[in-house]
């Protein structure tokens, strides 16, 4: 999922008209932002967004402009929200279209968020996944490995179907973020289709 969210207050006209002009402004705005400051233009047009939604909220003069876009690719069985230390979690489920790409699954790792002063809540921080990680790769074929030696980590099959170990490899409690990357064709570049949570402890 990526997520754009505007604001406007002290808008001029609350005629639906006028409304409706406001949002368009809203999302024309975002879609004119220049590289390298262009996130919500670069979330508007990604090509592999599957489905979109809008949130529109008005209180008085005040307006928000929330657009929600999620690409649907891969359908998970359910997962366990929490785990113990080193514990190892089965991800198993399918990729919707058979013809693409598991790429790779990468279960990233960061401490429990904890209290922080007032000068950090008044700082813009852009949002990122931890740079802690482990990368989970497909297993190859028999007498094939990868660049460094290895043979990958898990198996997917051509109906789509896959079953990844993910083992939460640190002994300290923390939040797990585990993103599974598909290719829709061998030449295409990887993109995230999950982003799932574990608290680990």
């Amino acid at each position: 999922m990526q997520e754009n969210v505007s604001a406007a207050d002290n808008i001029g006209s609350l005629t639906p008209k006028g409304v409706g002009e406001d949002l368009r402004d809203m999302h024309l705005n975002m879609l004119s932002e220049l590289p390298p400051n262009d996130g919500h233009r670069q979330a508007i047009l990604a090509t592999q967004q599957t489905h979109v939604g809008f949130g529109v909220a008005l209180d008085q003069h005040s307006l928000r402009l929330v657009e929600l876009y999620v690409a649907k690719y891969v359908r998970l069985d359910s997962v366990p929200r929490q785990a113990g230390p080193r514990q190892t979690v089965i991800l198993k489920g399918r990729l919707l279209n058979a013809r693409h790409f598991l790429h790779q699954v990468d279960v990233y790792y960061e401490p429990p968020p904890g209290p922080v002063d007032s000068e950090w809540l008044r700082t813009p921080h852009p949002y990122s996944l931890p740079d802690l990680h482990v990368t989970l790769r497909p297993r190859t074929p028999k007498g094939t490995f990868y660049k460094d030696g290895t043979t990958g980590n898990y198996d997917w099959n051509t109906n789509g179907e896959f079953r990844v170990p993910a083992k939460l490899f640190k002994d300290t409690p923390g939040i797990y973020t585990i993103v599974m990357w598909v290719r829709r064709a061998p030449a295409e570049k990887a993109f995230p289709a999950t982003q799932i949570c574990i608290r680990g402890e």
